[in-house]
């Protein structure tokens, strides 16, 4: 007798290299080792579970009676852009925006169950989307494999001078690498700085004005694009990651910071605090727009993270094994496709 492996589908299927989509890629490589099979969802009249990101033709499937399981992303507050709207002018809340919430909120509410990436993610789309019932949800934020992402070999021992101070990721919207040179250059010693990551028009200027000025002179080194395989070495020549973004639900760069043993600051409000516990500092805001009083505070976090980096160091690695190994939280998404193991 042939026993049939169990399967689920997954629209639309992750084929990019930035959020989600990486975290997609990597459950679907873990959720096939542990025997389960895995194909993209063609509108058919497909019977097996459904993992979904959204789509604009979600309303064809959304009401099916098979498990839809919906991993919600984000969404766009619109608050937020009217603030970074007045203060930076770089960014405005389209009413494209407002069709996507729609989307977003239409799958809210018919999904079978949600997959939330922090508890600050479900709070903002509770109060602004959609709530959900108890035991229709989880909490699962994103994962790394942790053989590939782990710390450097005399880690955490390790500390070169000057230590290095690093950020990741797409490198996006005006404040971005303004925040972060500002916090590196407040520091008592001037570290070396790594970036790593594709830039946008501001963040590109400004990363060209810093490498015109002479204080930075030989000190940074920015490196437009890692594949997946090389990326850990970079994250490996880190001593801090600092990740100035507000209203993060739960960033890739984070969690694979944290796995390669970098602590990690960052501002407060947002998923990424709760995802780095202990394993960093989160600065508080009070003007909520990358005010005088966070960019000070951060250097102070900084500072707090060089002079105990080796208890630091071994922080992250143990947050990133309890809470982001890909291992344990696909049997989680599972659990959330209908599946006992």
């Amino acid at each position: 007798m042939i026993i049939s492996k169990p399967a689920f589908t997954i629209i639309p299927w992750p084929r990019g290299r930035h959020g989600a989509q990486v975290m997609l890629q990597r459950f679907v490589s873990s959720a096939r080792q542990h025997g389960y099979r895995v194909w993209p969802d063609l509108f058919t009249a497909n019977k097996h579970p459904c993992l979904f990101l959204g789509h604009p033709r979600q309303s064809e499937f959304l009401r099916s009676p098979r498990r839809l399981v919906y991993r919600i992303a984000g969404m766009y507050i619109e608050e937020h852009f009217r603030r970074f709207g007045e203060a930076f002018a770089d960014r405005s809340f389209k009413p494209e925006y407002a069709v996507a919430n729609q989307i977003i909120r239409e799958a809210l509410i018919h999904s079978h169950f949600v997959i939330y990436q922090s508890a600050w993610s479900k709070e903002v789309l509770d109060s602004q989307l959609h709530g959900r019932q108890e035991g229709t949800w989880a909490i699962i934020p994103n994962a790394v494999p942790l053989h590939h992402f782990k710390p450097a070999l005399d880690w955490p021992q390790r500390q070169g001078k000057p230590l290095v101070l690093g950020t990741a990721g797409f490198l996006r919207s005006r404040p971005r690498l303004e925040v972060f040179f500002d916090v590196a250059g407040r520091l008592p010693e001037r570290p070396r700085l790594l970036l790593v990551g594709q830039l946008d028009h501001y963040c590109q200027k400004t990363l060209d004005t810093a490498l015109a000025n002479p204080y930075w002179q030989g000190a940074i080194h920015y490196v437009p694009s890692v594949s997946p395989e090389h990326l850990p070495a970079y994250y490996r020549q880190m001593d801090c990651l600092l990740h100035p973004v507000i209203g993060d639900a739960c960033p890739n760069v984070v969690v694979e910071a944290l796995a390669c043993g970098v602590p990690v600051v960052c501002p407060r409000e947002g998923g990424t605090a709760e995802i780095v516990g202990p394993a960093g500092v989160a600065v508080d805001d009070p003007e909520r727009l990358y005010s005088e009083t966070l960019r000070a505070g951060m250097a102070e976090a900084v500072q707090r993270v060089f002079r105990h980096l080796p208890h630091y160091k071994q922080l992250a690695r143990k947050q990133a094994e309890e809470n982001n190994d890909i291992e344990k939280l696909t049997i989680r998404y599972l659990h959330a496709l209908g599946f006992s193991s």
